[in-house]
């Protein structure tokens, strides 16, 4: 893989313990490509309240663009 996406800081850590270190530098945080929404973690939408669902659509729609842009960066490069 050349980039493998934990939603969270929980499941990066787990990653982290159990890929080679090989793969290290291509376990990212999914919320890193949103860093304006200043989260490290994709939050549980059942504990968001009325709008949680919608709240977390939101964020994933951001890091999902903040994400084809840096692919797109690293096609441009390559």
């Amino acid at each position: 893989f050349d980039l493998i996406l934990a939603m969270d800081r929980e499941i990066h850590r787990v990653l982290h313990r159990r890929a080679p270190r090989a793969a290290h530098p291509r376990l990212r945080l999914f919320m890193e490509f949103a860093a304006e929404a200043g989260l490290e973690d994709v939050p549980d939408p059942y504990y968001g309240g009325p709008n949680g669902f919608e709240e977390v659509l939101d964020l994933v729609e951001a890091a999902t663009r903040g994400l084809l842009e840096h692919l797109r960066e690293l096609c441009r490069a390559a």
